[in-house]
């Protein structure tokens, strides 16, 4: 965690983790009954608080009755309300029936437009969405199928709904968000135009996904309570998309990936509430699917042996994106925080804090030293795996390591193994400060081995695993960037450990051996042990075949305050592999001729003076910078424009044209002059 790297200064200082604390405040009606998934097959039966459950082998359960959840979920409440105190978190939920049909539906008031299909002859090359691992697709606000565009944006203003299309709201003035999805045309670019238009009034888009002839929107809404809705249409027809399928769960989204054609989402519902005397009352897993309640059977329920750590149910959403039919089970949890999904393997992390020490068996749940204060709480972090297949979830094993999981490149799946990076507060030398950790789990989820203190008192920034290797940032003055071979996975090695100004958030191999850096260049205190943040800078570091690493180049973008979505977001990189070329949208701040500062002051920040992406042929030599293209007017600066959703944050290349994505529109660029092609305004603009 970088608990000042948004204030533009890196700090020693002990890191405050605080999970989100939200409040219960409605109830989840268990209406109808559904089928659902069962797991594995049952081994033993234990009895916990007073219910009798089926375990599972690698400390797991499912339950066998309605009753039997209720029963747990009210025995142990208690604990998990104090757990929550500690620092976990509650929901704002409760039931409602939504008529998605309703919402989502269009319906025509004239004759059926001619299909336009999803798909043209001769399709480019194009860029798709830049996911962590290949076949895993992740949903995002800009899709492309090479021949059109789906774009995705949220307008706070009134939405022009197209003719021809009503869209029904039925909470009027509950949310003033209206979430659009705009098809469009895409290439060539002398054909970029709108298709047509998807309005969501009072909902967000969280994102969206394609596949073939199919469009998925993840949206939300809140209306007395917080709901996920995934809501699947038939793209054969690019004019007038049908309305196939919908599933609405009252709850937080988390996370969600397409893979083997179906979506997988992760969704969090909370799994209790205590009436006015203070008693706990369990409240039943359910969704609604084509309008209609249902909850989950209790064979679809699992818990772990922490019983404290209930305050959710995770659900695990799995739907078919060809006929929208859908199956989900739950885990009771934690507050979930990071989801990392292989090819086979679903796994989800949550907190859990050192007030629960040896209060449960989960494998690898030991905490270790550190002097705290009350406020910041010791944690290790729990992780659930579920395997999934053609779309059947099957949830499998339970286990815990020390510390905090920075995001989901701190996670990995090589070879049958787990790998994960953690940040942890530790003792060490009689100082107590803070250390970052690699992991190895087998898939029981139990440890395999560990490489622990790996930068005393430094904060973990990043991770990234390629393979049998994995690189780690850290940062406190300096930017060392470990490499680690995992080629002996209960012997890992830490190979090199090279240091450089700055840091690295986001790591990016770009070919084999060779690896990019999107980051800060910072600056050293002249008193104290911390940093100043300057502007971006990109680096391409060399790793050599027996692990050495070396910075080939720093690439420097601007002065203090200079930003890319990048950094917090590795869903607005941009590469083409097949050219070596990348795509990074940046906020651009410059210090003028006039702002000083003494040498023991800060240095000073910049004025925002251009927004817009830069675009860099990347070779082994370093970076070259191909042009700059920008949505603003060209005779306004950034910082005076009266526009406020021209900023990219979005890109696609699609042949030798870049595509760049605002909240107010499309502009076609060549790759080769930059000069513009098209452009095609969005909803709200």
């Amino acid at each position: 965690m970088k608990p000042s790297a948004r204030k533009g200064l890196v700090s020693k200082g002990t890191a405050v983790f605080v999970l989100t604390l939200l409040v219960v405040t409605g109830i989840v009606a268990a209406l109808a009954v559904t089928s659902s998934p069962k797991g594995q097959s049952s081994q033993t039966t234990s009895t916990t608080g007073s219910s009798t459950v089926t375990a599972l082998p690698e400390g797991l359960a499912s339950f066998q009755s309605y009753s039997q959840l209720q029963n747990f979920i009210s025995t142990n409440a208690k604990s998990a309300q104090n757990y929550d105190t500690a620092g976990g978190g509650f929901f704002i939920g409760g039931p409602m029936m939504i008529n998605r049909g309703a919402v989502f539906g269009a319906a025509s008031n004239g004759p059926v437009p001619a299909a336009v299909t999803s798909s043209t002859p001769a399709t480019p090359s194009f860029t798709g969405t830049n996911v962590q691992v290949q076949g895993v697709d992740e949903p995002d606000i800009v899709k492309t199928d090479g021949s059109h565009l789906f774009v995705a944006t949220n307008s706070t203003s009134p939405v022009s709904v197209p003719i021809g299309v009503t869209v029904v709201n039925p909470y009027p003035g509950s949310n003033p968000t209206s979430g659009s999805v705009t098809i469009m045309n895409a290439y060539p670019a002398s054909s970029a135009a709108v298709i047509s238009t998807l309005t969501i009034r009072d909902a967000s888009i969280l994102g969206i996904e394609i596949a073939q002839n199919r469009l998925i929107v993840i949206d939300e809404r809140f209306s007395n309570a917080t709901y996920v809705g995934l809501v699947l249409y038939d793209t054969t027809n690019l004019v007038l998309p049908k309305l196939i399928g919908n599933v609405t769960v009252a709850g937080n989204y988390v996370a969600a990936r397409l893979a083997q054609g179906y979506l997988y989402a992760i969704i969090q519902q909370p799994s209790y509430q205590f009436d006015s005397q203070g008693n706990a009352t369990g409240v039943m897993p359910s969704i609604i699917t084509q309008n209609a309640n249902m909850t989950l059977q209790p064979s679809a329920v699992y818990y772990t042996p922490n019983n404290a750590q209930i305050s959710a149910y995770t659900m695990v959403v799995s739907l078919n994106m060809t006929t929208g039919a859908q199956s989900t089970l739950s885990v009771l949890t934690g507050p979930s925080s990071t989801v990392y999904v292989s090819t086979s393997n679903i796994y989800v992390v949550y907190s859990n804090f050192r007030v629960y020490e040896n209060a449960d068996d989960i494998p690898g749940d030991a905490f270790t030293g550190g002097v705290v204060s009350p406020v910041v709480q010791q944690s290790n972090s729990t992780i659930f795996r579920a395997a999934y297949l053609n779309g059947t979830v099957a949830v499998q094993a339970v286990g815990s390591v020390p510390g905090n999981v920075l995001n989901q490149f701190s996670m990995n799946e090589y070879n049958g193994y787990f790998m994960v990076a953690t940040s942890r507060f530790a003792t060490i030398a009689g100082n107590a400060t803070r250390s970052d950790d690699v992991y190895v789990l087998n898939q029981n989820m139990s440890q395999v081995s560990a490489l622990q203190n790996i930068a005393p008192g430094e904060n973990l920034y990043a991770v990234r695993f390629v393979g049998d290797m994995g690189y780690v940032v850290t940062f406190e003055q300096v930017d060392p960037l470990f490499t680690i071979s995992f080629a002996d996975v209960t012997h890992p090695v830490i190979l090199s450990a090279l240091k450089v100004n700055g840091y690295s958030d986001y790591l990016q191999q770009f070919f084999p051996g060779y690896l990019l850096g999107v980051g800060k260049d910072t600056v050293a205190a002249s008193n104290g042990d911390f940093a100043y943040y300057l502007g971006v800078k990109l680096s391409l570091f060399h790793i050599a075949s027996d692990g050495t690493s070396s910075d080939v180049q720093d690439y420097m973008i601007g002065d203090r305050g200079t930003d890319s979505p990048v950094l917090t977001n590795h869903l607005a990189f941009t590469f083409d592999a097949a050219n070596n070329v990348t795509v990074i949208p940046i906020l651009l701040y410059k210090v003028s001729g006039t702002q000083t500062t003494s040498p023991s002051s800060p240095p000073p920040y910049g004025n925002p003076v251009w927004q817009g992406a830069y675009v860099f042929k990347v070779n082994s030599t370093g970076f070259a910078l191909l042009g700059m293209v920008t949505q603003y007017p060209a005779n306004q600066n950034y910082g005076d424009s009266p526009n406020t959703n021209l900023q990219i944050v979005r890109s696609v290349i699609i042949g030798n044209d870049l595509y760049t994505v605002s909240g107010g529109e499309v502009m076609v660029s060549d790759l080769s002059s930059f000069a513009t092609l098209a452009t095609v305004a969005l909803p709200g603009s």
